[in-house]
């Protein structure tokens, strides 16, 4: 499974696949990359059934690059384990999780 993006006026959203880490980084990095600073970016976890510190370190790094504190990034369809390693890293506090 790919990354599939789609945009929508100024937001961005991204199907993560169900496998999402380390080997995700160049397909992650281009559906990330050449938006404007304050892309509204909505990111679908609803096929990741497992993800790697890797992975969050992207969370990071795409929050930095959309504008830090004033980053507009929303986490949708969390699997339970997913949404349990998300609270676990306090991930909460840095993005929008539904």
């Amino acid at each position: 499974m790919t990354i599939l993006v789609s945009k929508v006026g100024e937001s961005v959203s991204i199907q993560l696949p169900e496998l999402f880490g380390f080997s995700s980084r160049g397909e992650f990095k281009q559906a990330t990359s050449g938006h404007p600073m304050r892309t509204k970016y909505l990111l679908d976890f609803r096929l990741v059934k497992k993800m790697d510190s890797s992975a969050l370190g992207m969370l990071l790094l795409l929050r930095e690059i959309s504008g830090g504190a004033s980053s507009d990034i929303t986490l949708i369809h969390l699997q339970p384990d997913i949404r349990k390693l998300m609270h676990l890293a306090n991930f909460q506090t840095l993005f929008k999780i539904p």
